[in-house]
């Protein structure tokens, strides 16, 4: 399908989407570990991830209407300054549309929340978390799965799928771009708390690779069914792209904590000792080449969502 301009910007609307909600999910695990010890350096990162929670929520939902509006146009054929009839329609006789509308007010709620954030850690995170849920099982209920039947197997199956690829891909930017460089002027009374974060940060992303793994092997099968509809459909050959780049990403988060970690965290431990900045460079710089990675990952899903399954008319 080429729909110009229009749909190039909706793919990238719909990317950007994907990105502030991974940072979102990853924002919000972050600072509960980095809660964990309260002190003067850990306030100063938290502020940070509320600022980041802040940018990356209004982000989301913004990105969330410019493709939902975008998409409207190109249904209707409309411009987008004539495509308001279309959305309206789209909102008031559509599934499509309703799961839209509920995912858009979860988030503004999530939106909202983060402008009431004071303190020394994240308020509200239960209610954060429950719009977050809602926001993502809206974006299931929104895609390719549906057509099995609104919260149906498939539609919880990608709901975990979307969650779990969430959490990874956002504690890896998360922390690549504001705890990591954080770590190098960390107070020693808080090296313990940083070595803390890290083994949580390998083990939140195992266990999210391994769920990533299952729900994607299922939502795979399910989608191309056939041999010739992995090697002969557009779908196809984009999951094919997405399994290799998570599975390139998967090598690096190895590579990390098999021969980075171990040095590392013995070094953070042991307070007397100077701050292991070899290895602390060493960890970030894979951090920051996993992280490229699970962007392109992200911005394949959003390719994926947009591309008819094979055999679709």
């Amino acid at each position: 399908m080429n729909d110009g301009l229009l749909g190039v910007l909706r793919l990238a609307f719909v990317a950007l989407q994907n990105l502030g909600f991974a940072v979102v999910v990853g924002v919000m695990l972050s600072d509960r570990w980095l809660a964990r010890s309260t002190s003067t350096w850990q306030v100063g990162v938290s502020r940070r991830l509320v600022g980041a929670l802040r940018i990356a929520s209004v982000s989301t939902l913004l990105s969330s209407t410019f493709a939902f509006w975008i998409h409207c146009a190109l249904m209707s054929e409309s411009t987008l300054v004539e495509a308001w009839p279309a959305v309206r329609s789209m909102l008031v006789e559509t599934g499509f549309g309703h799961a839209w509308f509920a995912g858009a007010v979860l988030m503004s709620c999530v939106v909202v929340l983060s402008f009431m954030q004071t303190g020394k850690s994240i308020r509200f995170v239960p209610a954060i978390w429950l719009a977050l849920a809602g926001v993502a099982l809206a974006r299931s209920n929104g895609g390719h799965p549906v057509d099995a039947g609104a919260f149906s197997l498939p539609v919880w199956a990608d709901w975990i799928h979307l969650l779990a690829i969430s959490a990874w891909v956002g504690l890896v930017l998360v922390t690549t771009y504001i705890v990591a460089p954080r770590f190098f002027n960390a107070p020693g009374s808080e090296r313990v708390n940083s070595a803390a974060y890290i083994q949580s940060l390998s083990d939140a992303a195992t266990l999210a690779l391994v769920v990533l793994f299952i729900t994607g092997a299922y939502n795979g099968w399910r989608g191309v069914r056939s041999p010739e509809g992995l090697l002969e459909s557009g779908y196809g050959q984009m999951l094919m792209l997405k399994l290799a780049l998570v599975l390139v990403a998967a090598a690096l988060g190895g590579h990390n904590r098999f021969f980075e970690m171990p040095t590392l965290l013995a070094s953070l431990k042991n307070v007397s000792s100077a701050l292991p900045v070899k290895p602390l460079k060493r960890f970030a710089a894979v951090l920051h080449v996993e992280s490229v990675v699970l962007a392109g990952v992200l911005v394949v899903a959003a390719v994926l969502v947009s591309s008819p399954l094979p055999g679709a008319s």
